[in-house]
């Protein structure tokens, strides 16, 4: 093996939507950073999975991630790449806001960030080992085309989303819902040439053949080259369609309806409609096998759609991802354990390094139906925070985990591991990562004041301002209530019980 000599402050262990956050966020606190990852490109399951769109980072209409995040989505507007957040008429499901992307922009712009902030990357490289002296991790064992070789540095930063250092390291975990359970797995797909006005229509007139559906609002400009807001829609159904069709063995699918959304690319729909569950996506047989079954499934359903449903006479399979996307695996266990109980009452800390927001959505464990036959979809009481206590192993020093890998049950875990929050965990764990290692100090050691601080300074958003919610919800009133006028949305997709009259109820 190899020996690397560098003097790297903090090396981040993949470049996912955490860990390019995080990697951005230390090399901004002014740490020598090295982030690797093993694809050619930056955004994990947000790029390779070829993920929707961004999830809330909004609670109902506050605007609850800020910082970094906040900077890369308006990195991307400004490319001409993204929509930003736009407001969802009926958040069941989705969350009050989402924001569609370009994968091409989304990887691009997460390089550039990083790399105007300083940074070094690392790609087309695996995490092979850890490094552990003292009690302490000191480097990774990592491997590619030039073999295998130990990198060093000051603090470690797990953003491999299944907890792969910290596991080698020996750090204490859970996989799933502590029995070893996990959320299922999903490989994502896209159709281009959809008549995306006809399927549209087909849900305008059967309402009783979707769980749910939404249309979308803006509350900021974005660029023209787009698809308007109010060609954006999102829809669970077709579930008379899919029932017969299984039931007459024409159709292979893990679960009983299918999930789609636009994207920001006029014919072109996204599917988040295929199901494997049982997976353990810390074993490779396994991810072998649903690999395949999900690949079966893609090609049955998007046969089926250009067969039956109306609107994709004319489509075609645009792609799939390029990894099946794993929503859970390891929860490696920290100085705080975050459970459902904290998120769903809105718990507050002293040491709170991120804030979560999003209803805690767990998907059926085992079998085929949605939210009314297995799986949670949970509203929160408030937003909630996370402790900086959550990030570092116990018994483990030199070791902060980002991500959704972070110290939680399966329930808590349900509302953080989609993008937005995933994010802000990263810009914790980043910021907290390059104090401990600009100090001297092991990462349970560092004042979490010192954490907070520095995040505030980076934008970041740790308590809720009052006014700015206020101007946030008038933004959304004002916006619902002219679109409304305007005959752009229609009422019939609107669940909010308040009227937009204009006035702009608090929180």
């Amino acid at each position: 093996m190899r020996t690397t000599s560098t003097d790297f402050d903090v090396i981040v262990c993949g470049g996912g939507p955490s860990g390019f956050v995080a990697a951005i966020a230390a090399a901004r606190t002014g740490a020598k950073t090295l982030l690797v990852e093993r694809y050619g490109f930056l955004g994990g399951m947000a790029t390779s999975g070829w993920l929707g769109p961004i999830s809330p980072f909004y609670f109902k209409d506050e605007r609850v991630i800020a910082g970094i995040p906040y900077d890369f989505v308006k990195h991307m507007v400004a490319a001409g790449g993204s929509t930003g957040h736009i407001r969802c008429t009926n958040p069941h499901g989705s969350g009050s806001y989402l924001c569609f992307y370009d994968r091409e922009t989304y990887k691009w712009s997460a390089m550039s960030l990083f790399l105007e902030a300083g940074g070094t990357p690392l790609l087309h490289t695996w995490i092979a080992g850890t490094i552990v002296e003292d009690g302490a991790v000191r480097g990774v064992v990592v491997e590619n085309k030039g073999g295998r070789s130990e990198i060093r540095a000051k603090v470690v930063v797990d953003a491999t989303g299944d907890g792969d250092v910290a596991a080698r390291a020996g750090a204490e975990h859970t996989v799933g819902n502590g029995s070893g359970l996990s959320q299922p797995a999903t490989l994502m797909f896209d159709m281009e040439g959809v008549d995306t006005l006809a399927v549209k229509r087909y849900m305008d007139e059967h309402p009783e053949d979707f769980e749910w559906a939404s249309e979308f609002v803006a509350v900021s400009d974005y660029s023209p080259r787009l698809p308007r807001p109010s060609e954006h829609f999102v829809g669970q159904g077709f579930v008379e369609m899919v029932g017969k069709a299984m039931a007459d063995d024409d159709l292979y699918l893990g679960r009983d309806s299918i999930l789609f959304l636009t994207t920001t690319h006029r014919g072109v729909l996204h599917f988040n409609s295929t199901r494997v569950a049982g997976v353990d996506a810390t074993d490779a047989d396994s991810l072998t096998r649903a690999e395949i079954d999900a690949r079966r499934q893609v090609m049955s359903l998007s046969d089926f759609l250009v067969r039956k449903v109306p609107g994709f006479e004319h489509a075609q399979l645009a792609g799939t991802g390029t990894q099946l996307g794993i929503r859970e695996s390891r929860h490696v266990t920290g100085e705080y354990v975050l459970t459902g109980e904290d998120v769903v009452a809105g718990r507050k800390f002293d040491d709170v390094v991120s804030r979560g927001y999003f209803p805690i959505d767990i998907h059926n464990l085992k079998g085929k139906s949605g939210y009314t036959g297995g799986g949670t979809w949970q509203d929160l009481e408030d937003t909630y925070d996370v402790p900086k206590r959550a990030l570092v192993p116990v018994e483990l020093d030199g070791l902060v985990m980002a991500g959704r890998a972070i110290s939680a049950d399966q329930a808590a875990h349900g509302s953080f591991r989609t993008q937005g929050g995933v994010m802000a965990i990263g810009h914790a764990a980043g910021t907290l990562a390059a104090l401990a290692a600009r100090t001297g100090t092991m990462p349970r050691d560092v004042d979490h004041r010192d954490v907070q601080a520095k995040l505030l300074d980076q934008g970041a958003s740790l308590r809720r301002d009052p006014a700015a919610v206020e101007r946030e919800r008038q933004l959304a009133v004002d916006a619902v209530s002219s679109a409304l006028a305007a005959g752009e949305i229609s009422p019939a997709y609107l669940a909010e019980a308040e009227t937009f009259s204009g006035r702009a109820p608090r929180l």
